[in-house]
């Protein structure tokens, strides 16, 4: 029940912090362009608290969900579906 609501959040605030940071990006390069140094100043001081706050967000969603029980995961077995066996075993 908790992943089928905080995948859909997490993914959602990835795209948030992404998108966020692309308006940085790119209203930064804009303002150097244009030579207009505040313009630089303003894009970072109006983008950058929900930037921020999206990432933390997803943050903390990612922590949330490793939590959440993982389907078996294939890579970790040998051929025939037996577990692979750790390299180092503590004496």
């Amino acid at each position: 029940m908790a992943q089928r609501l905080l995948l859909p959040l997490f993914r959602l605030s990835v795209l948030a912090f992404l998108a966020g940071g692309v308006v940085i990006v790119a209203g930064q390069a804009l303002g150097i362009v244009l030579g207009d140094a505040q313009w630089v100043t303003d894009v970072e001081g109006s983008a950058q608290p929900p930037t921020c706050i999206a990432a933390s967000i997803c943050g903390i969603l990612s922590f949330a969900l490793s939590y959440r029980s993982r389907p078996h995961d294939a890579s970790a077995t040998a051929a025939g579906g037996r577990p692979l066996e750790p390299t180092h075993r503590p004496e």
